[in-house]
């Protein structure tokens, strides 16, 4: 059997904790025979970053130069010779092993209007608003996808490969492409066919949550003028985990010349257990959330007064040079 060859391609920028953790917990995760492996790095000053991308023989593509984060997606889906790819941040790690991308890529393969699939496990609260009949509440939401598609309004469906693998569709909650494109997997025409991402703002005037200057708003906005009703979807069973190691709910984040919030090293060199695909399957009922599956290592993760997974933007009490 042929496999369509994958990009997998890594943003990095100043954070060698966590690219570390994310680039070895790929290669213990992601069992697929036909992968190009890409390394995007906005020359990062961060002491033995550099020589720890340089000395990763498997990666065939090392990109290096000053760029914001829509300058480098944009020279990855350029570049990238995948019919398929990842544009993936250094700060999720993935944590099931098995050969899940088989069933992603046939997934994306039989349903030609899945724009990109979301591959990061979401908050139980989250799933709440996507999967029952709160969705329906959304209202601003539906009127938005009647205006922009009509009759081709995009209601949610259920998705299956051929091995029983589920994922599903967010119809009109959510726009059609992940518009940050991060993590997610799409087919590499969907997104040259969306055109570039651009930035519609400048380092200095940024909301400094916003890494994309703009630019995944932009490129929300473009997909609904578009008109084309793609949707996204998620896994019934992701993959993959936000590094998440303060008691604030948030992750280290460089901006404006400083690195925002806890930065530790990870134990035995991933934040997170790895679980084997199998082992999920056997106990799944449902979407499984962060919630459920994710175990970090030596440390706690920070919950709230229901057992939720706290989440913030940037934890400001902790600032750094880089």
């Amino acid at each position: 059997m042929e496999y369509p060859l994958v990009s997998i391609s890594i943003i990095s920028f100043n954070r060698l904790n966590y690219l570390k953790a994310t680039m070895e917990s790929a290669r213990k995760c992601i069992q697929y025979p036909n992968i190009e492996w890409i390394i995007s790095d906005n020359n990062s000053k961060e002491p033995g970053l550099r020589e720890y991308i340089d000395g990763l023989d498997w990666v065939q593509v090392k990109l290096f130069g000053d760029q914001s984060h829509a300058d480098a997606m944009n020279e990855i889906v350029q570049k990238a010779k995948g019919e398929y790819i990842f544009i993936w941040p250094e700060d999720v790690q993935f944590v099931v092993k098995g050969d899940w991308l088989k069933d992603v890529i046939e997934i994306l393969d039989k349903n030609r209007d899945v724009g990109s699939i979301g591959l990061n496990f979401l908050r139980k609260s989250t799933y709440e608003t996507l999967t029952t009949f709160r969705k329906w509440f959304q209202f601003k939401m539906i009127a938005m996808d009647l205006y922009h598609f009509k009759l081709k309004f995009r209601f949610p469906r259920q998705l299956e490969s051929s091995s029983g693998f589920g994922a599903f569709t967010l119809g009109f909650s959510w726009p059609g492409v992940c518009g940050s494109g991060i993590p997610s997997v799409a087919r590499t025409q969907v997104w040259r066919d969306m055109g570039p991402w651009r930035s519609t703002q400048s380092v200095e005037s940024a909301n400094i949550i916003d890494s994309s200057l703009g630019s995944e708003e932009d490129m929300v906005r473009r997909f609904y003028r578009k008109g084309i009703p793609l949707q996204q979807a998620c896994l019934n069973i992701s993959v993959a985990a936000d590094i998440i190691d303060d008691e604030f709910g948030a992750k280290a984040k460089v901006r404006k010349g400083y690195r925002y919030g806890k930065y530790s090293a990870p134990m035995g060199g991933l934040f997170y257990s790895i679980i084997d695909l199998a082992d999920l399957k056997s106990t799944q009922v449902g979407p499984l959330a962060f919630e459920d599956v994710v175990k970090p290592i030596g440390f706690s993760l920070p919950f709230d007064k229901k057992s939720g997974l706290l989440k913030s933007g940037i934890n400001m009490t902790v600032k750094t040079q880089v």
